[in-house]
């Protein structure tokens, strides 16, 4: 197996061939501050120096202590700070200059890859109160610890997922520690992610991608020496740093993004065909990225680039969107960056428009829609083309979704538009594929500059793939009555149009209502939708750590979501509430007071929809469902979306962009689902026919749910096969819950026990336990999805069955980790959370030992007849597991701040559980082995009794320090290693200050004291540095009492 050790090795030298300097942690100690800090402070003043020649030393030493000065307790406050420091430069300084002029520098903290310090430090230790820490590799710039990476070997309990979980563990122990850190990776070497220290999990990213930004084909080029070359080459490094780390202000909360891989090469691709149209012919082309896949983010990337670039002298940017998104997602995103150089100003009229073109000379970042460069009443009248209202070269516009089905009349506004700002350049960023039949869009825009399809997205894990489930209720199509009709009636607004064509919708709309609204259809869909929704957000719960997720549902017509609306409060009434803060669910669509009932009820300002979109967006708000008729459809964003339904017959562009509210990432959320209640099995084959080949072939969303039912049936075997020598299937002889519970606790135990076949695999291999977990874990995700196939009805139970054993093996994973201080995975902290939302909603139980009917055996009774006892038990796996984990809490309980004990009590317990498992002690030996230091753990409070006078447990902490050293306790005894003790808690409380871990000169000063106890009672020289180093760290644990226990002023 390739260990974490090898992956280090492996990281750094390709680190080298990139030009970072390798060194290891132990000779790099001495740049450091002390064991809480990672700044390599020589590195850093000599950088300051370097870059800033001019500056004299004196102020330089000002600004780096000002630098280094914590300001706030939030580590994502100090990260933004310093990163506005480190990408535009420090400007807090002024001075007088040797000609007595003020000098007011901005200090540079990055220089070019030739000015910079690069440096890979391989096993970094931290230490801070209790935590102490070993970080794999850290990579330096300029002494500033910018990169922080975690790697873990490739074997089958390490995963990325498990690395990721360790760096949010270092987040929490040491926030500071991470206020200078821009980057994150997390390896395990086959499997390689990035992110920023405040990254979820689902939205660290992999760079598989070459030097040209084209995906990887070659399996032998590993993931981790991919994102090595592709994040650390020192040019792109820095341009990430600077230019595609973005954070974000939204009502006083701050969120921290970094730029994935198709979107850097996009946006970079973009500026450079951006650059060539200005010059040219003004058709800088079309970015189609797949919805989901950050979008919004790379206009926002793009913007911020075109804006200062030197080349484009401060031009204008002209952001056009749907009319319907005017004030939607893409403006909020542009509102809360802090990225950008100014902030966005939305233009709602035609006069404003123009003002606002004509009047500005530079700079500025524009909303508006198309529909804005329409012409007056009066120019229309006589044939006017369109005024011109600026001829600079310098304007960009960028539209949101070039389709031409979004804009009425693309011909005519495209010309008012070209009218109107004859040498701007065009740009388009769009989720879906321009029709073959538009080919206006590609006059107006040119060609394609870069695509991300379905397939790479869900393949990078940037979005989820979404399956699509036929669930047609009976509806019969008046004969005049086509789909573009539909499409027409849907939208409802009749303002502006002349009377003819007012007729027609009106119509259209009356005929929609009669069939796909008729009472009993709807009376059909609502009893289907919340059935088919309580089994789905049931299902989805255990995935998203309790909560149910988010569904919308699609109506026709304002009138048919009003009915479906009454239809499913009737059904259940207790999701409805008047209050749009409260309530499971609401509906959402524009209109005005003149609109008849009961339309007119769901009719809300902008302000009150801003607050169920919102809710929307938040996983633990109670709001589940939300009906909807086009708003929302596109240019939102809500990640707990995870199911649609669907009963509207879209298609096109609009019918992708329409799926795409459930392929965004969230927490635990591994697919998106369709539900279709129209015919669109048509239009969805039509619409993937314009997508990539790759998209065609993989069906990355429209994925027939088919398909995960015949892959539930294979699972189900292959689980029914691995777990045939169990004989569960013999205890399961009845539907009762002591049969059921009876026959789970059985199987969990065969799974976990050591000696079962399978289960003691050559390095690396995966064993039967991994292999359950693995599978049953495919098997609940696929279910998710398949669970309304009625050709499954006969696997119900033993799904539910297999579902039950997976969720009891995650608890007690999760205590094994937990006893051995490792992280637990996010997967099984939400799984986990998903099972105690459910137990408290019931009133159960959710102790796993009472659940499981295993009683927890008395440590200070664990005699030979109790051992034995525990051994013929049924379940003598879990019966052991249970009494690992008892004595871990209870070790932790009485060693309390003694760090010694503890982690003696904590290595012999991982010493003997591993031998356990390795099948080097029976079942009958470990327990006998469990019990012995169960005895000894049980006499832990009184071990200090043996001394006169006792020892406390403070002196019993120091005397285990200082009795580390065998020749100390051979030539002195027990009394004299105690009287130091004694010796050492008098000075301790004396000298502790609130501060002294923060304090080189306190700490200093303590260590000295510590030397000189030492020397005076004839401690072996060779031995005394040890015990210091040994005495400090049990200081650690104790000193926040002592400090506490001093009087002010002493």
């Amino acid at each position: 197996m390739i260990l974490e050790s090898d992956w280090e090795t492996f990281t750094i030298d390709h680190l080298a061939e990139l030009g970072w300097a390798p060194t290891t942690g132990s000779q790099t100690l001495a740049e450091r501050a002390g064991p809480d800090d990672l700044v390599l402070h020589d590195r850093f003043t000599q950088a300051l120096r370097r870059l800033n020649p001019t500056v004299p030393d004196e102020y330089l030493g000002q600004v780096r202590a000002d630098i280094m000065q914590l300001r706030s307790a939030d580590a994502i406050t100090e990260n933004r700070r310093f990163h506005t420091w480190l990408v535009g430069g420090y400007r807090g300084l002024s001075y007088l200059g040797a000609d007595g002029q003020d000098v007011t520098p901005t200090i540079r903290l990055l220089g070019s890859p030739a000015e910079n310090d690069y440096l890979a430090v391989q096993q970094v230790r931290l230490e801070q109160g209790d935590h102490k820490r070993r970080f794999d590799i850290i990579c330096y710039v300029n002494g500033l610890p910018l990169v922080i990476v975690e790697l873990k070997g490739a074997g089958a309990k390490a995963n990325t997922a498990t690395a990721i979980a360790q760096l949010h563990t270092y987040l929490d122990e040491f926030p500071m520690a991470f206020r200078h850190c821009v980057l994150t990776v997390a390896s395990n070497g086959l499997d390689a992610r990035y992110g920023t220290p405040f990254t979820s999990d689902n939205h660290y990213s992999p760079w598989k991608v070459d030097e040209q930004g084209q995906p990887i084909t070659d399996p032998g080029v590993l993931q981790l020496e991919s994102l090595v070359y592709g994040l650390f080459d020192h040019d792109r490094f820095g341009d990430i740093i600077c230019n595609f780390v973005a954070f974000d202000e939204e009502d006083g909360a701050l969120t921290k993004r970094v730029a994935k891989p198709h979107q850097y090469f996009a946006v970079r691709r973009a500026v450079d065909r951006t650059l060539d149209a200005v010059a040219s012919n003004g058709k800088a082309g079309v970015v189609w990225h797949t919805q989901g896949s950050g979008k919004s983010m790379e206009m926002e990337l793009y913007t911020a680039l075109v804006l200062t670039h030197p080349e484009l002298l401060n031009p204008t940017v002209v952001v056009i969107t749907d009319r319907k998104e005017l004030d939607g997602q893409l403006f909020a995103t542009f509102q809360r960056s802090t990225l950008l150089p100014e902030q966005p100003v939305q233009v709602t009229t035609r006069a404003q428009l123009r003002s606002e073109l004509t009047s500005r000379k530079t700079g500025g970042i524009l909303f508006t829609t198309l529909q804005k460069f329409s012409l007056s009443t009066d120019e229309a009248r006589v044939g006017a083309d369109h005024p011109l209202l600026s001829d600079r070269h310098n304007v960009i516009v960028i539209v949101d979704e070039a389709h031409r089905s979004h804009y009425d009349d693309l011909d005519g506004y495209a010309r008012h538009l070209r009218d109107a700002l004859p040498h701007a350049t065009m740009i388009a960023f769009t989720g879906t594929p321009i029709s073959f039949t538009d080919r206006n869009t590609r006059e107006v825009f040119g060609d394609y500059i870069d695509i991300y399809d379905l397939t790479r997205a869900v393949a990078d894990g940037a979005t989820v793939p979404v399956y699509f489930e036929p669930r047609l209720v009976q509806v019969k199509l008046a004969e005049d009555l086509s789909p573009e009709q539909i499409d027409l009636a849907a939208d409802e607004s009749t303002t502006g149009l002349d009377d003819a064509e007012r007729d027609r919708i009106e119509k259209s709309v009356a005929v929609i209502n009669a069939i796909y609204g008729a009472p009993r259809r709807l009376e059909q869909l609502a009893t289907d939708i919340v059935s088919h929704w309580e089994q789905r957000r049931e299902l989805m719960s255990s995935f998203l750590g309790g909560s149910p997720g988010k569904a919308m549902i699609v109506g026709a017509t304002r009138q048919i979501c009003a009915d479906l609306y009454a239809q499913i409060i009737r059904l259940r009434p207790g999701w409805r509430s008047d209050s749009i803060d409260a309530g499971v669910i609401k509906v959402v669509y524009s209109g005005t007071a003149a609109d008849p009932a009961p339309i007119r009820a769901h009719v809300r300002r902008d302000s009150e929809n801003k607050v169920i979109k919102q809710r929307l967006r938040e996983g633990d708000d109670e709001l589940e469902l939300v009906i909807v008729k086009d708003m929302m459809l596109t240019g939102f964003d809500a990640p707990p979306l995870h199911t649609m339904y669907l009963d509207r017959p879209l298609q096109g562009a609009l019918l992708m962009q329409a799926l795409a509210r459930v392929n965004r990432t969230f927490e635990g959320k591994q697919d998106g689902l369709l539900v279709a209640y129209a015919p669109i099995a048509e239009n969805l084959n039509a619409a993937l026919a314009e997508y990539t080949v790759a998209d065609q072939a993989a069906r990355p969303v429209g994925k027939p749910v088919d398909e995960a039912a015949a892959l539930v049936r294979s699972l189900v075997t292959a689980l029914d096969e691995m777990t045939a020598g169990s004989g569960w299937r013999q205890l399961f002889t009845a539907d009762d819950k002591k049969s059921w519970i009876k026959a789970v606790l059985h199987l969990t135990n065969w799974l976990r026990t050591p000696s079962t076949p399978g289960n003691k695999v050559p390095e690396g291999e995966q064993t039967l336990a991994a292999r359950y977990r693995l599978l049953s874990g495919q098997l609940s995700r696929m279910w998710a999805i398949a669970s309304g196939d009625e050709t499954l009805g006969d696997l119900h139970r033993t799904i539910r069955f297999y579902e039950e054993v997976r969720v009891w093996m995650a608890k007690f994973d999760a205590q094994e980790r937990q006893g051995s201080d490792q992280p637990i995975p996010e997967d099984i902290q939400r799984l986990l959370l998903g099972l105690v939302a459910k137990a408290t909603a019931a009133g159960e139980i959710t102790d796993i030992y009472d659940a499981a009917g295993l009683a927890k055996p008395d440590l200070g009774k664990l005699n030979e007849a109790a051992i034995q006892r525990i051994t013929e038990r049924p379940n003598s796996q879990l019966a052991i597991e249970t009494l690992r984990n008892l004595l871990q809490v209870e070790a932790v309980r009485v060693t309390g701040t003694n760090v010694v004990r503890r982690k003696v009590f904590s290595e012999r317990l991982t010493g003997l559980m591993n031998r356990y498992t390795n099948q080097q002690l029976t079942a009958a030996e470990v327990l006998a082995e469990l019990a012995s230091l169960a005895n000894e753990v049980t006499a832990e409070a009184n071990r200090g009794n043996r001394f006169d006078p006792p020892l406390s447990h403070d002196e019993m902490a120091f005397y285990d320090a200082v009795a580390q050293n065998d020749a100390a306790l051979e030539q002195w005894g027990d009394e004299k290693l105690a009287a130091i003790a004694r010796d050492l808690v008098t000075t301790m409380r004396s000298k502790v200050r609130v501060d002294w871990s923060k304090r080189e000169d306190v700490r200093a000063a303590l260590r000295a004291e510590v030397k000189r106890l030492l020397r005076q009672y004839g401690y072996p020289p060779d031995r005394q540095e040890d015990a210091v180093l040994l005495v400090l760290e049990q200081l650690e644990s104790l000193a926040p009492g002592y400090a506490h226990q001093r009087r002010p002023g002493t």
